[in-house]
């Protein structure tokens, strides 16, 4: 018997939807349910359910909102996650109909511009059978952690030495002025609140993070980047989940020496980050010593609206926070 698809608003049916995850091998869903869903609802969040013919819920599909920018360029985009249909309806038509019937409605509704995911090599098809197409490839990049290494890259850059200090909790109040001071500049990237990232921190992906601010010395007690990260002490290995800087006043290489030196001295061997392959933030990792290790992913995007407005992927500044990996 075909399943029946609705769109809902994110929170309504909120124990069905747990508990499809839970009986499909996904116990931790729950819990990151009520952190990230719920806050997303006010700001637009969208499920849609599955259900068979005896009102079953059985599948689901979400877009979180997401906000983009730069310096005189906005757009609102809607981040697809949690594609699930229980085992008995798991088949390619069925999840290919939820995807169309979500992409159907995010156009016809006008409220975002586009709509991406970083979808799973089995999910990637789905997609393609929604309209969606390949668009870039967040890759991962690294740099080891050796003084003659990095040392060669930062004369090589004329870095401006910046201090360096960790903040640990999302109630710091440092956070907070960090993102009100960091305004948007050249690079198109995701927007940041407190809010986005309680979302994500916690159980989870990043069930240990750190913040760390930096500071130019010579230009006053103003952030001029905030690195959020996540240490892997087993494998003395630090990944920079998200990074925000004022490309207006410093130079990326300069931000990205003082965090290399920072993790180096802390004592880990080798740093991570995700990001646009196709980007020029991706060429300055090059030009700072991080190499590309190949395990990528296709970013798969759907226009929504036709917008001239929306820069090359050259400029975008894309990290492990604006991906659908929880």
């Amino acid at each position: 018997m075909a399943l029946q698809f609705e769109r809902c608003a994110v929170g309504a049916f909120a124990e069905e939807i747990k508990a499809l995850f839970v009986r499909n091998d996904a116990a931790g869903f729950p819990t990151f349910y009520e952190r990230a869903y719920s806050r997303t609802a006010s700001a637009g969040g969208i499920s849609w359910i599955a259900r068979d013919g005896q009102g079953k819920l059985v599948g689901h599909y979400a877009a979180l909102p997401r906000a983009f920018h730069s310096e005189g360029r906005q757009a609102r985009a809607a981040l697809l996650v949690d594609l699930l249909l229980d085992r008995v309806h798991r088949n390619f038509w069925s999840a290919a109909e939820l995807c169309r019937r979500a992409a159907a409605d995010l156009r016809k509704a006008g409220d975002f511009d586009f709509a991406y995911s970083d979808p799973s090599p089995v999910a990637r098809g789905i997609m393609r059978a929604a309209g969606f197409t390949e668009r870039g490839t967040l890759e991962r990049f690294a740099a080891p952690l050796n003084l003659l290494y990095n040392g060669f890259f930062h004369v090589k850059s004329r870095a401006v030495s910046l201090t360096v200090e960790r903040i640990g909790g999302l109630d710091d109040r440092r956070v907070a002025q960090a993102l009100s001071a960091l305004r948007p500049g050249a690079y198109f990237q995701g927007q940041r609140s407190v809010d986005l990232y309680a979302t994500r921190l916690g159980l989870g992906a990043l069930p240990t993070w750190e913040w760390l601010l930096l500071q130019d010395p010579h230009a006053g007690a103003t952030p001029c980047a905030l690195a959020l990260t996540a240490p892997q002490p087993d494998k003395r290995v630090l990944r920079i989940v998200d990074l925000l800087w004022d490309d207006r006043s410093l130079s990326l290489v300069s931000i990205l020496t003082a965090v290399t030196r920072a993790a180096r001295e802390h004592g880990y061997r080798r740093l991570n980050i995700v990001t646009l392959a196709e980007s020029a933030f991706a060429s300055t990792l090059k030009r700072c010593g991080f190499i590309g290790r190949g395990d990528a992913l296709p970013l798969f995007w759907l226009s929504l609206r036709q917008l001239d407005t929306l820069p090359p992927l050259h400029d975008w500044v894309l990290t492990e926070l604006d991906g659908s990996g929880w």
